[in-house]
């Protein structure tokens, strides 16, 4: 009986379905008109199901489902398979110079015979075959297939789609006959890109240093840009706001232009943030459009599974620079094996824009802004050390690759992604610090910024930190950026530190603890016992991490 409803239920519903990186997100946009699925180039970009009515037909829903991948146990994977298992009717969607191999993979896995199906080669820009194999392909699979670049459709081809969709037939072939179709293209020219970072040696060093380049230069922008700015906005924003708001009650002052005022230490912080989170969010962009990010991270796969992770897993870390949450989220196309170790990296080592942007501030505010770099690259070691040590039992699976192609950016993509990371900072991010400097200022108001400092007192302690850090500790918990805070006074704390505590604070805050949001994430993605754990162990490694970095600097510069 329930099967019956479920299989009602389906069958006003068509799903997309294809191997990681053949265009399906592309061919929803333009079948569906909606923009959640604007085109992309990276593998495992689809972790949900998103249905929407077609724009031929609203009442017939389309399924955009996450890549499969061959012989993986991920959790996008089992989605897909568990989606199509009652749908009677399924678009194909396949590379066309890899129409044979995929269609072999998809054979297996599926269990096509009896749904009926129609065939959409995507990539003809890169390979398109002849009319005489087109129609031998068409006889042989006996249902409708058509070839198409999804990364840019007119209404002509559009049409074409639809009615093949519409002349839909039952699949009745088995992997022998698909043998039959022709060969695989080799039409496909790499560029030297491809070639190098394929490379066994040099590989994964050019790969290295392009993921250092993602990051590194976007900073530097960002680092220039505020410092320039600063001063400027100083002398023509902050002081005027200043001489107005001192005729507000003692009460409002504080609020306002006090040491965590909501306009000065907010506008201070948002002027080191907004930079990084815009810099960041367009590297990250258009190394995705391009597709180069996935050839870096397959580079990298060799080095990767010496701590238990996979290129595959890097895609997730990468995204956690951007936003810790949606990384959490878009482990779910990593093997099962190796999601936890995944999470526990994302958790630890993936500073997100916002923590980023927070780091980047206090160290500015410092006078030092070269920690960063450092701090940065010791934050992915022991990152990659603390998952390690608390996954030795991760054995990573390796399913068949299917990259993308390398290809010419996109602006629409990637002003869509970006975006979409801009909505996010102005809509979440920055409203949740506000009310940050509100709580920290009313408290600083009472009188209980003391109290609430000796919660975390023992462990500044411990590093022969001064009390003042412990509200930058604090916040920090409930979000990265929390410990803007520390730029109370325009920097005078921060400038009174001595480098290597500066250097030690700013770690201990970025890693005592991930964000309660992310904390939440990971509590509906694996559960509670598993949330629980995570901190626990992120806490250990920090304390004693923190401890042996303090022994080091402070011999260092002592």
């Amino acid at each position: 009986m329930n099967v019956e409803k479920v299989k009602n239920r389906m069958d006003n519903l068509i799903a997309l379905v294809g191997l990681e990186s053949v265009g399906k997100s592309a061919l929803f946009r333009h079948m569906t008109g909606h923009q959640t699925g604007v085109e992309t180039n990276v593998k495992g970009s689809t972790v949900v199901l998103t249905r929407r009515g077609l724009k031929r037909n609203a009442e017939v829903e389309l399924v955009d489902t996450p890549g499969i991948r061959f012989k993986d146990d991920s959790m996008t994977t089992r989605m897909t398979l568990g989606e199509i298992k009652f749908l009677e009717e399924i678009i194909i969607v396949v590379k066309s110079p890899h129409l044979k191999n995929d269609l072999l993979l998809l054979e297996e896995q599926l269990h096509l015979r009896g749904k009926k199906v129609t065939v959409i080669a995507t990539h003809k820009d890169i390979y398109e075959p002849s009319d005489e194999e087109k129609h031998f392909i068409k006889d042989l699979l006996n249902v409708p297939v058509i070839w198409c670049n999804s990364r840019s459709m007119d209404e002509a081809e559009q049409d074409e789609l639809w009615e093949a969709i519409q002349d839909a037939s039952p699949w009745k072939l088995n992997s022998s006959l698909l043998h039959f179709l022709p060969s695989d293209s080799e039409a496909e020219n790499k560029n030297w890109l491809e070639i190098v970072l394929s490379q066994k040696m040099i590989g994964p060093l050019l790969a290295l240093l392009l993921i250092i380049s993602m990051f590194a230069f976007p900073v530097f922008l960002a680092y220039l840009l505020s410092n320039y700015v600063e001063p400027i906005s100083e002398e023509m924003i902050i002081a005027p706001l200043k001489e107005y708001a001192v005729h507000f009650p003692e009460f409002f002052q504080v609020l306002l232009i006090g040491d965590y005022g909501a306009l000065t230490l907010g506008w201070y912080s948002f002027l080191w943030a907004f930079p990084v989170v815009f810099f960041i969010g367009l590297s990250v962009a258009i190394t995705e459009e391009t597709g180069i990010q996935e050839h870096i991270t397959h580079a990298l796969n060799p080095w990767l599974m010496k701590i238990g992770l996979t290129g595959r897993d890097l895609i997730p870390v990468l995204t956690g620079y951007g936003c810790n949450v949606v990384a959490v989220m878009q482990s779910r196309s990593c093997s099962s094996c190796t999601r936890a170790s995944c999470i526990s990296m994302i958790s630890f080592g993936s500073a997100c824009s916002y923590q980023i942007g927070a780091t980047l501030s206090l160290f500015g505010s410092a006078g030092k802004p070269i920690l960063f770099f450092p701090y940065i690259l010791i934050l992915f070691i022991v990152g990659a050390i603390h998952t390690r040590v608390w996954n030795k039992n991760s054995l990573p699976l390796t399913p068949v690759s299917s990259l993308p192609y390398l290809q010419s950016i996109t602006w629409r993509g990637t002003a869509f992604r970006l975006k979409g990371m801009l909505k996010q900072f102005f809509t979440q991010a920055m409203p949740i610090f506000i009310i940050i400097c509100l709580v920290a200022s009313i408290f600083d108001y009472l009188n209980l910024m003391k109290g609430l400092s000796a919660v975390i007192t023992p462990i500044l302690v411990l590093f022969s930190l001064p009390v003042d850090v412990a509200p930058g500790v604090i916040f920090s918990v409930f979000r990265k950026d929390g410990m803007m805070v520390l730029n109370e006074g325009q920097g005078s704390l921060l400038q009174s530190l001595e480098t290597w505590q500066l250097f030690i604070t700013v770690y201990l805050a970025s890693t005592l603890s991930s964000c309660l949001v992310t904390l939440f994430t990971i509590y509906k993605e694996l559960g509670g016992r598993h949330a629980v754990k995570l901190l626990g162990k992120q806490m250990i490694t920090s304390i004693i991490s923190t401890l042996l970095l303090a022994i080091v600097l402070y011999t260092y510069f002592n």
